[in-house]
């Protein structure tokens, strides 16, 4: 055996006879000169001797002393020394005694004269080791609760069954009680460690809080669980909220002084007020082009606003994309042409339609062919192309610049990116054209990306949904509730014989749904006593197959519980005449222009 670093040993005897076997048992030990034993007769006069210089490392205890009696002497030893390993030295054995004095806190459980020196000597070094370790163990995770308990998020650790196991300060706060009431019950919101989730906490307070919950897989108690972060938005709504009021402030105070400027530099180049000089027009065609270039700056920096706050609209409605990159095309020719750029197209030989913002998607195809105007040289070439791509729509906008470094791609839809080195000279931008594409493309539900070798060009890729009426109808919805609940708008929703094509099979719409104390009905019935028991400052109410529920519709719009209704056409007209907004379901566009209508509701 080693030679054994010095520990100090408390043997707890009262047997004279027992002690002195002790002490021969350790005379025995090879190379165990490093063991420095001291005694004591009872638990009182061990309390005085652990106080000792150099203090004990290990206990040696016997159950049966003057003082105490049988295995409550662990109990009561564990509680004066409760740093020190506990070996437990009897003259008998039990094994079910020996485990419960183990499970009980207990290093090792041994038999006296059925042991040698060295086996003691071996339990001795096991058992003080162990402890050390033990108490880094407690350090560690002494140091990790008083971190989370004084984290300013909430933190929640859950089983996989969603009992709950510990609940720190901050959590208490977010959900408005204390602990011990949070952990009598499951937990309700959802922790996907795969993905960061946002959602509203309604307290029973009645206050409601904004959340941001993320989870991670751990092993708390020797248990697999999941740690729960619980991040307070209020604060960051805030501050976003006072951002964007600001920025539409700032936005449209300098709207108005800018077109005063423009249309006055105008009237001068265009000599209304007296003759103009070449060189002059040319020194004032620059201030009107820079006036110009600041209205789009405030128009970007509006649009990235509404996005973020998620109240940006979207006017729906069946588009060519084969047309608009036709029309794209023959917008940007002149000006490619003039630059002694190639502007070219290839586009599928059958029409590809799609309901979406037209509008809003020629935006994104504008910004991306004015970005490669920018960055293509003399000589070079754009080239816009459009194929269906697995059940989607792929808009294909590829140039002959000088192409995008690999570690400036993740970086191109930020706000405010300005990336690549080799910007020509004059280039400029604001560096949102991209992230406002960004957010126009997700919010059809498509993906845009680029692709670059440098020196040789880039690809920018848009991957649109091919969606047909109802897939869009579905979409229309989902976007209103959302941006009435980015509001914090109250209303109610009555899907009446319509759910198969509409709410009932889109998972996120209903649970934006439940945030917005909508209810889902099936049909007409008790709907009424619902419109009258929730005061919404916003009711949708859809009817289509039965003219008896779209008349009960009308009903509700009549006494000014419901703000739109949308119709079966088997109505007559002196019902829709009722309506906010009448809608004719065979004309799909128009009912999903109508459906827009609820904005200027939810944003009044």
């Amino acid at each position: 055996m080693e030679q054994t670093q010095n520990i100090n040993i408390l043997v707890v005897e009262d047997n004279p006879y027992d002690a002195k076997i002790i002490t021969e048992l350790f005379r025995d030990i090879k190379n165990g000169s490093g063991f420095r034993l001291s005694f004591a007769e009872t638990l009182e006069k061990a309390g005085v001797a652990a106080r000792a210089d150099p203090p004990p490392d290990i206990l040696l205890l016997d159950l049966n002393l003057p003082d105490s009696y049988g295995p409550d002497t662990l109990g009561r030893a564990a509680g004066m020394f409760p740093d020190l390993p506990i070996i437990i030295m009897t003259g008998f054995y039990e094994e079910h005694l020996g485990l419960d004095l183990i499970k009980k806190g207990a290093q090792d459980y041994l038999v006296k004269g059925k042991i040698t020196g060295d086996w003691l000597a071996y339990s001795i070094k096991y058992s003080v080791e162990r402890a050390k370790i033990e108490r880094k163990l407690k350090q560690r995770e002494s140091r990790l609760e008083g971190i989370l308990e004084k984290s300013p998020d909430g933190v929640v650790v859950i089983r996989r069954d969603g009992r709950v196991l510990f609940v720190n300060h901050g959590a208490e706060v977010i959900f408005g009680h204390p602990r011990k009431e949070l952990m009598k019950q499951p937990f309700s919101l959802e922790a996907d460690p795969e993905k960061t989730v946002q959602t509203e906490l309604r307290r029973l307070d009645g206050k409601k809080v904004p959340l941001e919950i993320r989870a991670v897989e751990l092993i708390w108690d020797a248990e697999p669980c999941r740690l729960v972060i619980l991040r307070d938005l209020s604060p960051v709504r805030t501050l976003e909220s006072s951002r964007d009021e600001f920025i539409s402030m700032i936005s449209h105070e300098l709207r108005a002084p800018l077109t005063v400027v423009k249309e006055s530099l105008d009237l001068v180049c265009d000599g209304a007020v007296g003759e103009v000089t070449d060189r002059q027009k040319e020194i004032l065609k620059i201030g009107i082009e820079n006036s110009l270039r600041l209205n789009r700056l405030i128009d970007a920096l509006l649009n990235i606003t509404k996005m973020e706050a998620g109240v940006m609209p979207l006017d729906v409605a069946k588009a060519d994309l084969g047309l608009l990159l036709e029309e794209t095309e023959k917008d940007y020719g002149h000006l490619a042409a003039g630059r002694r750029i190639r502007l070219v197209k290839q586009l599928p030989q059958a029409p590809l339609f799609t309901y979406c913002d037209k509008e809003k998607v020629r935006e994104v195809v504008v910004n991306l062919v004015s970005n490669a105007l920018k960055f293509t040289p003399e000589n070079g070439e754009i080239a816009l192309s459009l194929r269906p791509w697995e059940g989607e729509a792929l808009i294909c906008v590829e140039d002959t610049g000088p192409g995008i470094e690999p570690e400036d791609i993740p970086r191109l839809f930020n706000k405010f990116s300005q990336v690549g080195g080799k910007r020509p000279a004059g280039v400029k931008g604001t560096g949102l054209g991209l992230a406002i594409s960004k957010g126009i493309v997700e919010l059809h539900g498509g993906r845009i990306w680029a692709e670059s070798t440098p020196g040789t060009g880039s690809k920018f890729y848009v991957l649109l949904p091919v969606q047909p009426f109802d897939a869009a109808l579905k979409g229309v919805i989902k976007r209103e509730i959302e941006m009435a609940a980015a509001r914090n708008r109250n209303f109610c929703v009555i899907d009446v014989n319509f759910s198969g094509r509409t709410l009932k099979g889109n998972p996120r719409a209903q649970e934006l749904c439940a945030r917005g104390e909508t209810f889902l009905k099936s049909n007409m019935r008790n709907s009424h006593a619902i419109l009258k028991r929730e005061e919404g400052d916003f009711t949708l109410v859809i009817a289509n197959a039965d003219p008896r529920e779209g008349c009960r519709a009308c009903t509700f719009v009549e006494k000014g519980l419901a703000d739109i209704a949308g119709l079966d056409p088997a109505l007559t007209s002196d019902l829709t005449s009722m309506l906010s907004y009448p809608v004719d379901f065979r004309d799909e566009e128009t009912f999903i222009k109508k459906m827009a209508a609820v904005r200027e509701k939810v944003n009044a």
